[in-house]
């Protein structure tokens, strides 16, 4: 093997191992981003909506949320689908 052989396989490896770890943060990212939650004022202020249109969408069940006592809660996971399913070009 030549020297241009051996370096195109060390870059090669180099480039399968960033793969690897590409893949691994990204899993890590979207697992902390699922278990990330807010409360209603942060949902409000996030999305730019008053109260009553929060009750509005959870009474029709367009997010979904966690309920104890008066509190209301979201998971960004179910913020970000809601973009997602009414992002229009």
């Amino acid at each position: 093997m030549n020297n241009t052989e051996i370096q195109q396989i060390a870059l090669k490896e180099i480039q399968d191992k960033l793969d690897i770890l590409t893949t691994k943060i990204n899993k890590l990212q979207k697992n902390k981003l699922e278990s990330q939650i807010i409360d209603n004022a942060d949902f409000l202020q996030l999305m730019n909506i008053s109260n009553s249109t929060a009750k509005n969408w959870r009474n029709k069940g367009i997010i979904p949320y966690s309920q104890i006592e008066n509190k209301f809660y979201y998971k960004i996971v179910d913020i970000q689908k809601l973009l997602d399913n009414n992002y229009h070009l």
